[in-house]
C-alpha cells in the first residue's frame, strides 16, 4: 500500500496534477487515494527526502515551487553528464540495445499518443541512455534531473504552450557513429536549445511556479 501511494503522489506532482505550491493533505489524499492515511505519510515523506515535496514550518506542507534557478542549474548538471553518458553508452551498449533506443526514440514523438505520455517517454530515453552506460550512479541522477524536467515540460502543457515533441533522432544518429566528438557535440546543443525555450516558457508564466516568499 505504501509503494502505491508513494508511485501515486509521485506521479501527481510529476504530471502537474498536483501543481507547484499546492498544499497537501494527508487525510485528503488517503481519501482521494482511497487508502489509509499512514501510507499517504509515509509517501509524503519519502518525496520530501526526494526533493519534490517541501515542509514549512507553521505553514504546511507544500509540493515544492519550481526555482528558476534550480532549473537552469538543472540544465547546466545535465551538459555536465549526459554528453558523457551517451558517449558511454555508444561504447558499452550492444547493437541490439542501440536498437532499443531507436525504438524508444520513435515512440518519444509520436504524433498519436497525449503529451503527458510523450513527456514520460522522452525521460525514459534519457534514463536508458544513463542506464547503458554502465554507470548505476550517473543512471541515477540522470533520473532525478529528469523526474524534475518532466514536472516543467507537464506544466508548460498546462499553460497551453505550442508543444511540439523533442526529436532525439540526431542524438541516437551520433550514439550509433561511436563518435565521441560527434556524440558530445550533438548531446550538448540539443541540452542548451532544450534550457533555453524552457526558461523562456516558464519566465513568461512565473506566476504558476508556485513561488513561495519563504
Amino acid at each position: 500500500m505504501a509503494d502505491r501511494a508513494y508511485a501515486r503522489l509521485k506521479r501527481d506532482i510529476i504530471e502537474a496534477r498536483l501543481r507547484p505550491g499546492t498544499v497537501l493533505s494527508d487525510s485528503a489524499l488517503a481519501e482521494q487515494y482511497e487508502m489509509s492515511r499512514t501510507p499517504v505519510r509515509e509517501a509524503i515523506n519519502n518525496l520530501r527526502r526526494e526533493g519534490l515535496v517541501v515542509v514549512l514550518p507553521k505553514r504546511g506542507t507544500f509540493v515544492k515551487p519550481l526555482d528558476f534557478g534550480e532549473i537552469h542549474d538543472l540544465y547546466t548538471l545535465r551538459t555536465l553528464v549526459e554528453p558523457e553518458a551517451a558517449v558511454l553508452a555508444s561504447q558499452r551498449s550492444t547493437e541490439g540495445e542501440l536498437t532499443e533506443l531507436e525504438e524508444l526514440s520513435a515512440l518519444s514523438t509520436d504524433p498519436d499518443v497525449e503529451k503527458l505520455v510523450l513527456n514520460e517517454r522522452n525521460s525514459r530515453l534519457h534514463v536508458r541512455i544513463a542506464e547503458l552506460s554502465g554507470i548505476s550512479l550517473l543512471a541515477t541522477t540522470v533520473r532525478a534531473i529528469h523526474e524534475e524536467i518532466e514536472r516543467c515540460l507537464n506544466l508548460r502543457r498546462e499553460l497551453g504552450r505550442p508543444y511540439k515533441a523533442v526529436n532525439h533522432g540526431r542524438l541516437i544518429d551520433a550514439i550509433m557513429t561511436r563518435d565521441e566528438a560527434v556524440i558530445r557535440s550533438t548531446a550538448l546543443s540539443g541540452i542548451e536549445r532544450a534550457r533555453d525555450h524552457m526558461m523562456s516558457v516558464l519566465t513568461r508564466h512565473s506566476g504558476v511556479a508556485g513561488e513561495s516568499d519563504s
